[in-house]
């Protein structure tokens, strides 16, 4: 070989691995590493036209030709691996083999990007190479390709300092959203809190919720197992705004009331407050009343108006012990086609629970849409229960399936001022009569909504989508994103060791087993 041959070598693979490792370390210097590509091209022709003649011998041999034909089968190989990648390219599709669906966008998430009214801008501080970028961007993948109006931006803020300052984060991981003249930011950002971000930047409207309290009702400020903070936080979530009511000391319920949750009263509501709540439904108000076995609301004659019976009861289902509950305790998995329980699938656990049925011959449309087992029954002789004897007697209890949730609606009247359409004014000479749907929504238990309960399989969706319903949200009537499961693997001591010798024996095995045949070939 030519002296001038050995050179072209050298300086072809100093300048090959001096421009990789440029690129590898700073991609963004492009004019050095094309510098030493044209120096490794060059070096490389200098040395075909010197070296053609043993090139030429050289691609003769028997070896060459061999070696010609892997190098034709890598480079389709490769090409068949081009082309598959172009194809997955095209048609992106992802598949989520985690446990709980973490990449998965839950049914509620989809409806609220899907219907988003005006573009919403997110924009991420991470640093450039941690991981909690990465995680994120493959959480949002999703959510980007099911809505154009969602915009996703990152920002390093050790590198933006000025911009960093000017959104106010102090924590890397912050997401700030904005939509319109309303931000919002998010320091946690799980797919939940996504959406609360994206609904709260999105709702030109905070919708009022109010719980009834003075009669010994769940509170939304008691953190306690029998409490409603967890409601409380989770219609937040929703985009609602929670607040109570004491009809005793107000003396009304605000006009900018969406809707009334009567949640378990202990103690009779009196007939003026059952006054306030009738007005409240003739101007086509909603409310929902969560009735517990042997409480005494005083309600009954009033629910009876609506089309609606609570007799004093117990639901008793047999099935129930099969789920490591108490026949006292039902699961009902049995729901009435409905809005709120359109495509609903999830159990729903009811610690205690009453039978509330649907009566006929009334000016209420009342549709009962939850049903317990078939083989369980409204147990009406509550001694016997305490017992602990409780059979189905045909003559007194209530043959399941047994109903226990029923939602009544009512066309009230809504008087309105017809406008001048010329002067786009109040037209005071002319009244306008519309009507507006006016509901009232009774279920027989409120434990399963507390927050004890709530979280349990599909008790808080149940309860949330009702809430969206009555409130007239129906783009937020689903099943909520879950939280990420944490499932560390438990290992024995001697499984550990088991897996550290496999770990070790296996490679060397495999070594071993190269080595002996490399030294067999050797001696042939």
């Amino acid at each position: 070989m030519k002296t001038s041959s050995k050179i072209a070598i050298w300086l072809a693979s100093i300048s090959a691995v001096c421009g990789l490792f440029i690129y590898t370390l700073a991609p963004d210097k492009t004019t050095p590493a094309l510098v030493l590509l044209a120096i490794t091209v060059l070096n490389t022709l200098l040395l075909g036209v010197s070296e053609r003649k043993s090139l030429l011998r050289a691609l003769k041999t028997r070896s060459a030709v061999h070696g010609t034909n892997s190098l034709v089968i890598v480079i389709i190989s490769l090409g068949i691996l081009v082309f598959i990648n172009l194809i997955a390219f095209r048609n992106n599709q992802q598949f989520d083999f985690t446990e709980s669906g973490f990449y998965t966008l839950s049914p509620q998430t989809k409806k609220v990007i899907e219907s988003l009214p005006r573009e919403v801008r997110l924009t991420a501080f991470f640093q450039i190479d941690s991981p909690e970028k990465k995680l994120f961007q493959d959480r949002m993948q999703s959510i980007l390709e099911s809505s154009e109006k969602i915009n996703l931006s990152f920002i390093d803020p050790d590198k933006n300092p000025a911009i960093t300052k000017q959104y106010g984060i102090t924590t890397y991981g912050t997401i700030v959203l904005e939509s319109g003249k309303k931000e919002t930011q998010v320091r946690d950002p799980s797919e939940g809190n996504l959406i609360h971000g994206i609904l709260k930047v999105t709702k030109d409207e905070q919708k009022v919720i109010r719980f009834l309290e003075g009669h010994g009702e769940k509170r939304v400020d008691n953190f306690e197992n029998q409490g409603f903070s967890t409601v409380k936080g989770a219609l937040e979530k929703d985009g609602f705004k929670v607040e109570k009511s004491l009809l005793l000391q107000s003396g009304e319920i605000p006009s900018d009331t969406e809707l009334l949750v009567i949640a378990g009263p202990e103690k009779p509501i009196l007939p003026e407050e059952q006054k306030l709540i009738q007005g409240y439904l003739d101007e086509g108000g909603s409310v929902l009343l969560l009735l517990d076995p042997q409480s005494k609301s005083g309600m009954e004659n009033f629910l009876k108006q609506w089309g609606i019976e609570s007799p004093d009861s117990f639901v008793i289902d047999p099935m129930s012990k099969l789920f490591g509950g108490d026949y006292a305790a039902p699961v009902v998995s049995q729901y009435i086609s409905h809005e709120i329980t359109r495509e609903f699938a999830l159990p729903t656990i009811f610690p205690l629970l009453r039978t509330v049925t649907a009566l006929k011959n009334t000016d209420a449309d009342a549709t009962e849409f939850l049903l317990t087992g078939a083989n369980s029954w409204g147990e009406t002789n509550l001694d016997v229960l305490k017992e602990g004897k409780s059979q189905f007697n045909e003559k007194s209890d209530i043959k399941g399936p047994v109903s226990v949730a029923v939602i009544s609606t009512r066309e009230v009247p809504v008087e309105g001022t017809k406008k001048d359409e010329k002067n786009n004014k109040p037209d005071s000479t002319a009244d306008l009569k519309n009507t507006k749907k006016a509901h009232l929504t009774v279920i027989g238990d409120s434990d399963f909504a507390d927050n004890q309960y709530f979280n349990f399989s599909g008790n808080g969706d149940l309860f949330l989508n009702v809430a969206s319903f009555l409130a007239e949200e129906e783009n937020l009537i689903s099943i909520r994103p879950k939280e990420r499961k944490n499932s560390p693997l438990s290992l024995t001591s001697d499984q550990g060791i088991l897996i550290l010798m496999l770990g070790l024996l296996t490679p060397s095995l495999v070594i071993f087993l190269g080595v002996r045949t490399w030294w067999r070939r050797r001696r042939l």
